[in-house]
């Protein structure tokens, strides 16, 4: 009884099944396409990326003395940018500049410092201010310190428009900055 209804299905519904057995070859058709040509393919394409991304990168392993001298002169430049605790007052007073060259309005200022358990002679600044102005003048503003010279990390930006009218914003910001400490 089963194979008389299939039968009867199939001399019914011959188009549908035609569309089906169509279908279902295709799908074969692709995969073997996909699994014999285009794997193999992509697989030696990403090899010869590779080894261009391996070449663009000098190609050679450096000896332990270059690499020493490398590390020491990235150090070195990386320590010369660490000023002194006395150029802090210095360093406020860029951030207040910087956010009058933007046409910011700085609100209160707060720091804190602390010594840094590891390096016994570095100092962590943890600043914390508000400043009011144009949503764009404080990008700019936030870009002017990216570019300062002092190491300084953004901890935490906070923005709050109390007027919905008003393009006017205001940021509090909290900042960390790394100082040397004298002697």
């Amino acid at each position: 009884m089963n194979i008389k209804f299939i039968e009867d299905l199939f001399k019914a519904r011959r188009k549908s099944f035609l569309v089906i057995l169509v279908l279902a070859l295709v799908d074969t058709g692709l995969y073997i396409y996909a699994s014999a040509y285009q794997t193999p393919h992509l697989a030696a394409l990403q090899n010869e990326w590779f080894e261009k991304r391996r070449l663009a990168g000098g190609g050679v392993a450096q000896d332990a003395a270059t690499v020493y001298r490398q590390g020491t002169k990235d150090l070195a430049a990386w320590n010369a940018r660490i000023f002194s605790k006395k150029e802090f007052a210095r360093f406020v007073g860029e951030l207040f500049e910087a956010a009058a060259n933007n046409a910011l309005t700085v609100g209160g200022v707060t720091y804190k410092p602390e010594p840094i358990k590891d390096e016994k002679n570095l100092l962590a600044f943890s600043i914390v201010f508000n400043v009011s102005g144009k949503y764009a003048a404080v990008k700019s503003f936030i870009a002017d310190l990216a570019r300062l010279r002092e190491i300084v990390i953004i901890e935490n930006i906070a923005l709050n428009n109390s007027k919905l009218t008003e393009e006017s914003v205001s940021m509090k910001l909290q900042l960390t900055a790394y100082f040397r400490m004298e002697g």
